[in-house]
């Protein structure tokens, strides 16, 4: 364990053995090397972590409000509740995935259809933002966060 830096760097040249080299002996001193603690390390990690539990808690919120947005539109409609595909009630043009993110597609369209510019309502991102706070906040309130 007694390498420096240098010798770990050249210990990555092979690409075959690049990644066990790497994590059997390069993690330990290249904390080392860029002066961390292990304890600041540590907490690092842990922040990591816990905001990237917030924001899948909040992606999976907005999916499940979008979801249910459909389902509300479409109850009583005839209409099936995955297909056909999410499309602007004025133009009947399918809304592109990417235009079908939970509340960003809204933002970035600044709520009008791509393809004719019609308004698309504001109970869309209104609902998947709440679900979105509500994952948040239960996630936030379990003993694992």
């Amino acid at each position: 364990m007694g390498h420096t830096c240098v010798e770990h760097l050249c210990a990555l040249a092979p690409l075959r053995e690049c990644f066990v080299i790497f994590t059997v002996l390069a993690i330990p001193d290249l904390v080392t090397c860029l002066g961390l603690s292990f304890r600041t390390t540590d907490r690092m990690l842990t922040a990591g972590l816990w905001w990237f539990a917030v924001l899948w808690l909040g992606a999976l919120g907005g999916c499940v409000g979008s979801f249910l947005t459909v389902v509300w539109d479409r109850l009583g409609s005839g209409e099936g509740f995955v297909l056909p595909r999410s499309r602007c009630p004025e133009c009947d043009h399918d809304i592109r995935w990417y235009h079908n993110l939970p509340v960003v597609g809204w933002l970035l369209l600044r709520g009008r259809c791509y393809d004719c510019g019609s308004r698309i309502p504001v109970k869309h991102p209104l609902i998947e933002a709440a679900f979105a706070l509500a994952f948040i906040g239960i996630g936030l309130a379990s003993p694992w966060l």
